[in-house]
């Protein structure tokens, strides 16, 4: 075996299993079973056409099976350090280390997501106005075919992009890019997780927007989609969003009562303080029962 082999059939074995399918789910109408165990196994070198078809089937580019885990932790790092500085607002930090990382880094996604980082600090230290931002932005999606060979980095990238629309007051042109990237496969667990962020912020635009029927069914569809995953990440998020559509639609108060009180429940739970003393503070009459 060598490790060209290994490294392919870790991550086809990984891919497949995010996606509770068997190997014989995969391997229909493409190989025998027992060539994908092997594959997976690093035993057998697959051709590029099988290689394709795997991929295909996978809905991942054929890149995927290439990127190598150093690579990956590389960009994990560095995007989790981008992150805290920003929500730091060490722009000045911020941009020292993206022009120390560019003069080291070769792997061409975390260049992509450094240049990524760089437009969103320039447009929040108004070095660049949000329109120029999103232009930028924008070019970089279509740069490369990202898409395909990037699909989370276009799906973050695209977000930024309805994010500075909406900060802007600028929600339909927000909800035009939500409903476009809300349209896509989220097949595996990540992509499933990222789905719930991309969902939460497009409710958020909707709450802009007044459409409160398409929060009630967007929520409810997001809701049993954390359930399913078990992330509660944005989960009182959502109760909240709920409760809110509730109110403005004038539905019965037994209903607003029950989505601001798991709401403020999961907020607790999850020592969301912050958000559970905004329902204390302004929302007390709409729930059960409080703690504070």
């Amino acid at each position: 075996m060598n490790e060209l082999n290994i490294l392919i059939g870790n991550e086809i074995k990984r891919i497949r299993q995010e996606r509770n399918w068997t190997q014989s789910e995969l391997c229909q109408g493409i190989c025998s079973q027992a060539e994908i165990s092997k594959i997976e196994n690093g035993h057998n070198s697959p051709t590029v056409d099988l290689l394709q078809k795997i991929a295909n089937r996978l809905q991942v580019p054929v890149s995927e099976f290439f990127i190598n885990e150093n690579e990956k932790q590389t960009f994990r790092t560095i995007d989790l350090e981008m992150t805290q500085l920003m929500r730091a607002t060490k722009y000045s930090e911020m941009k020292k280390r993206i022009d120390r990382y560019l003069n080291e880094i070769t792997n061409e996604d975390v260049i992509i997501l450094l240049h990524y980082y760089r437009l969103i600090s320039e447009e929040a230290m108004r070095n660049i106005d949000y329109r120029t931002c999103i232009s930028q932005l924008l070019n970089m999606t279509m740069e490369k075919q990202l898409m395909e060979e990037s699909f989370l980095l276009y799906v973050r990238i695209q977000m930024a992009i309805a994010v500075l629309y909406t900060n802007h007051k600028e929600y339909q042109h927000s909800d035009t890019i939500y409903t476009t990237i809300l349209r896509h496969d989220y097949s595996t667990t990540t992509y499933k997780k990222i789905k719930l962020k991309i969902l939460y912020n497009y409710i958020r635009n909707l709450i802009k927007l007044k459409k409160y029927s398409l929060i009630l069914i967007n929520t409810e569809e997001a809701i049993k989609e954390s359930n399913q995953l078990n992330d509660i990440s944005y989960l009182g998020h959502f109760y909240y969003q709920r409760g809110y559509a509730f109110e403005q639609l004038s539905s019965s108060h037994t209903s607003i009562q029950d989505a601001y009180t798991i709401a403020y429940g999961i907020f607790l739970a999850t020592e969301n303080n912050s958000y559970a003393k905004i329902l204390e503070d302004h929302l007390r009459d709409s729930l059960y029962f409080t703690l504070g």
